[in-house]
């Protein structure tokens, strides 16, 4: 990391902004901060440039390119899959499948806080599947998973909002076989 800011990779790539900055900069080779403020117009210019200098600061980004444009200054970036890989470790992977999970039960408690939650309106819903798969069947579906994702992953548009989907591939209690 280039910084001696100490904030764990967990918090910093769970951050709901910053995952959706990693999300978009995940499918391009490049990106500019213009096009990020176009693909998450719902979040402010000032706190999507501190959100991506965050990232740029601890490694997870880097600056490809600088150019000026009216008076400013214009990066592109990509993403550092080498320094995300470098956290996504064994050791490490229970404290990250907590925290993702306290991150999704947050978002739940917030959602089921407000006033105004609908869960037919909003569509929310919770799922949980055991599906009999040998591996190559399972490599299938993922890909399959992977380009519904891919194709839905939408920019901003008409009657378009943000929606948070988590698929989560966990063991099963195999014991009971």
């Amino acid at each position: 990391m280039k910084t001696s800011n100490k904030i764990s990779i967990t918090e910093l790539v769970l951050h709901p902004i910053r995952m959706r900055v990693i999300q978009e900069m995940a499918i391009r080779p490049t990106v500019t901060t213009a096009e990020l403020g176009e693909a998450l117009p719902d979040v402010p210019r000032t706190t999507l440039y501190r959100h991506v200098s965050t990232l740029v600061d601890h490694g997870i980004a880097r600056v490809v390119s600088e150019r000026r444009v009216r008076g400013s200054v214009e990066r592109t970036l990509a993403l550092d899959g080498a320094e995300l890989g470098r956290h996504n470790t064994r050791e490490n992977a229970p404290g990250n499948a907590l925290a993702f999970l306290l991150n999704r039960y947050a978002r739940f408690h917030a959602y089921f806080e407000r006033s105004d939650a609908d869960t037919g309106r909003d569509r929310l819903f919770l799922n949980g599947t055991v599906m009999m798969m040998d591996d190559g069947e399972f490599d299938r579906f993922l890909l399959r998973l992977r380009e519904l994702l891919v194709e839905f992953s939408l920019g901003p548009g008409e009657g378009r909002r943000p929606r948070d989907i988590s698929i989560i591939s966990s063991p099963t209690d195999e014991t009971g076989k």
